[in-house]
């Protein structure tokens, strides 16, 4: 290693394999939750060749792989480590934050940056689920199921689906902590059932699968609501339709005046008499003598 790969070896491997995981790691529940320990591996051309168990000054004992395993027990020492080949797994929780060499290693064990935003991380899941927690897990109606279990076999490229996934596809994986996740599971239990009994679903190996006969199921009942859609859109039509001609009736019978918008009465009347008032022949016979009297004495 060098100088400063070295001085950073030197600083971080006691620390880290003094913490060393066991042979058996929890990753999940109450066990899981509270791991915290490192485990310090050496590759030899991306294949498995050794790690650390423990340390002792410059040298560090464990475990190289035999094929199958990690079992012969053999000693390096930290210079005859290569920093490309080094990798660090903190199990940190549920979490596992890995580390390519030891630079990698050291600032993030300085800076606590993967820490961070895994603290964030856990943040964020914590309010989605508080504001995911106060909604009420809705059940979808029976048809709405059945079509959405028939979309979902058809995007998986196996034809079967189990319950607990079942429940993660329509609500999330935040419905295993919600509050009312009991009774949602024996509400969904009982739609299933029903979809068992009447042949569009069947169970195989715990895992329910969509049979064909969902289609003709699916297919009856989108006809019956475009039956409907089209029976509600005809009532509207024919109440609009009465209205009008109740509204016309009314006006008719004088029940309602409407107020007129263009009065064309007095219009006509003007212009009747500005005609009557140009083309009257007596007043045309004595303007047609005024103008030949005048005519003859310019001449």
């Amino acid at each position: 290693m060098r100088r400063i790969q070295k001085l950073l070896a030197n600083w971080l491997f006691p620390k880290f394999i003094s913490n060393a995981c066991e042979s058996r790691i929890p990753r999940s529940g109450a066990a899981g939750a509270n791991v915290n320990c490192y485990v310090l591996s050496i590759d030899n051309n991306d294949s498995p060749f050794f790690i650390a168990t423990e340390i002792s000054g410059d040298r560090i004992a464990g475990l190289a792989w035999d094929g199958n395993s990690y079992a012969n027990e053999t000693t390096l020492t930290i210079q005859e480590i290569e920093n490309k080949n080094l990798r660090i797994t903190h199990y940190y929780g549920l979490y596992e934050v890995t580390y390519k060499g030891i630079c990698d290693a050291a600032f993030h064990y300085a800076t606590k940056w993967s820490y961070i935003k895994i603290w964030l991380h856990e943040k964020l899941d914590s309010i989605s689920q508080y504001f995911f927690n106060k909604k009420k897990l809705v059940t979808k109606k029976r048809i709405e199921l059945l079509q959405f279990m028939m979309e979902s076999q058809l995007d998986r490229s196996h034809s079967g689906i189990r319950f607990h996934q079942l429940m993660t596809d329509l609500y999330s994986i935040n419905w295993i902590l919600h509050p009312s996740r009991e009774e949602q599971e024996r509400r969904l239990e009982l739609y299933l059932d029903s979809l068992t009994q009447s042949g569009e679903i069947s169970q195989i190996n715990h895992e329910y699968v969509v049979t064909g006969s969902a289609i003709s199921a699916i297919e009856r009942y989108e006809e019956e609501e475009r039956r409907h859609t089209e029976a509600v859109k005809l009532q509207k039509r024919m109440v609009l339709l009465t209205l009008i001609l109740v509204f016309t009736a009314l006006v008719q019978s004088g029940v309602i005046k409407l107020p007129v918008l263009i009065d064309l009465t007095d219009k006509a009347q003007q212009e009747e008499s500005m005609y009557n008032h140009t083309l009257n022949p007596v007043r045309f016979a004595h303007w047609t003598h005024k103008s030949y009297a005048f005519v003859r004495r310019l001449a």
